[in-house]
């Protein structure tokens, strides 16, 4: 029982990152993220398919746009990448490498818009309105030293 404490308490110690999303100022979700990754999915307004916008973060909290992937290829979608464009199974992913300190967006009144998790959804419309324009951002908790005796 002792050693899964322990591993549980290094576990949330190497945690250094919570989302944030913002509505007018007012934070309405926080998540810590252990790691280090998120995926913002909407549907394509014109295609009407699944967009999945893949997101790292870097150590000082800067979020980066490293993948997008999609089922459809049509208008509006892009089919050039600073780091290069691929179809990998069943999907047209283009590989980037795009910097943001905040990501603003509006909620769609298409169902399916949301920011992805290893361990599950949260859909804007769960935690928001239609038109609502949120803010996401990354805030960088400090480093714990744990000292073992």
């Amino acid at each position: 029982m002792k050693a899964f404490l322990l591993c549980a308490l290094l576990s949330l110690l190497s945690c250094h990152y919570v989302l944030v999303v913002e509505r007018q100022g007012q934070v309405i979700f926080e998540k810590i993220l252990c790691d280090g990754k998120f995926t913002i999915v909407f549907v394509h307004s014109v295609e009407k398919t699944m967009v999945e916008e893949c997101f790292t973060i870097e150590p000082d909290g800067s979020l980066i746009l490293f993948e997008a992937r999609y089922t459809s290829y049509g208008a509006g979608l892009p089919s050039d990448a600073e780091g290069g464009f691929a179809y990998e199974n069943g999907k047209f992913v283009l590989k980037l490498h795009r910097r943001f300190e905040r990501i603003t967006l509006r909620v769609s009144h298409i169902e399916g818009h949301g920011i992805l998790f290893s361990d599950g959804t949260v859909w804007f419309k769960d935690i928001a309105n239609v038109n609502d324009a949120l803010t996401i951002y990354v805030k960088v908790l400090p480093s714990l030293k744990l000292k073992i005796f």
